[in-house]
């Protein structure tokens, strides 16, 4: 079981935090909602590192299904292909290229 907020992350309504759609944990929810625009996953983030925390869980789930496609070799290669391509568009957001 994950011991992260689950994702998607997103960034909030405010200049320096990330959020979820789901609780994260803390005990003021309900206002985080409302003030961050999301349930707070992080805040006071440096500008240039929103959007590679914000794509935190989609860049572990990316990796996770090309790990487990690489270890069932080259009879999936279709299935490797589509995860190839949703890494890439991870890594993208990431940068903040999206």
């Amino acid at each position: 079981m994950s011991k992260h907020t689950p994702g998607p992350w997103r960034l909030g309504k405010n200049s320096d935090d990330v959020v979820a759609d789901t609780p994260a944990g803390h005990s003021q929810e309900a206002e985080h909602v409302d003030y961050y625009g999301g349930h707070l996953v992080a805040e006071s983030i440096c500008s240039h590192n929103r959007p590679l925390i914000a794509a935190a869980p989609e860049l572990l789930e990316s990796l996770t299904n090309l790990v487990g496609l690489a270890k069932l070799g080259a009879a999936r290669l279709d299935k490797y292909h589509a995860a190839l391509a949703h890494a890439g568009a991870v890594i993208a957001k990431a940068r903040g290229e999206q």
